[in-house]
């Protein structure tokens, strides 16, 4: 295969950073210096290899929605503010092996189920487009911290038509908030 060749077949996969709590920044530079068509901007606090299909089940997803109008695919994680895409875990546990069972057992249960999200979604994993993001302009920076870039970006996508879809059987870890100041405070 060229280079750029069916460019849509393929994920690019970044986890955007920029000092100084500039995020739009950094997911617009990730954007702009993407390969292919849809890109991955993760988080560096979720652990990707809680699911070891996570970029098939991404592509799958991909493809079952071609032909629509998608800004933004997302998945399930223990830790987030929004409701679709939280998984209620009752043990709120930090071990990753009780994790990895989780997502083996949603996979199980879900596959490649997609349902649409419901509100503004939280950014730990944007699955977007470069159509999509060209469209809305981009990532913008608010101002209101880094909690706004992401919902800012949705709303952009919503006003402009784009779907957001959740991989209903895709599950990662997710440390987020939870030991942040235990781990800053070791070094």
């Amino acid at each position: 295969m060229k280079a750029n060749e069916n460019r849509s077949l393929w994920i690019d996969v970044k986890m955007p950073y920029e000092p100084n709590r500039k995020l739009a920044y950094a997911y617009n530079r990730a954007m702009e210096s993407a390969a292919t068509e849809w890109v991955l901007l993760y988080d560096h606090d979720i652990y990707l290899s809680t699911n070891p299909w996570w970029y098939q089940m991404s592509l799958d997803a991909i493809k079952q929605l071609e032909g629509q109008k998608v800004g933004w695919i997302t998945a399930k994680t223990n830790r987030i503010g929004n409701k679709s895409q939280l998984h209620n875990v009752v043990d709120d546990s930090d071990d990753l092996n009780q994790h990895i069972d989780i997502a083996a057992d949603l996979y199980r249960t879900y596959g490649n189920t997609l349902s649409v999200a419901r509100g503004s979604v939280s950014g730990f994993f944007i699955l977007t487009n470069r159509t999509a993001w060209k469209a809305v302009g981009g990532f913008q920076d608010r101002g209101k911290g880094l909690s706004a870039v992401d919902v800012t970006y949705c709303k952009a996508l919503r006003a402009k038509n784009f779907g957001i879809h959740v991989m209903e059987g895709l599950y990662f870890y997710h440390f987020y908030k939870k030991r942040k100041k235990e781990l800053y405070a070791k070094f």
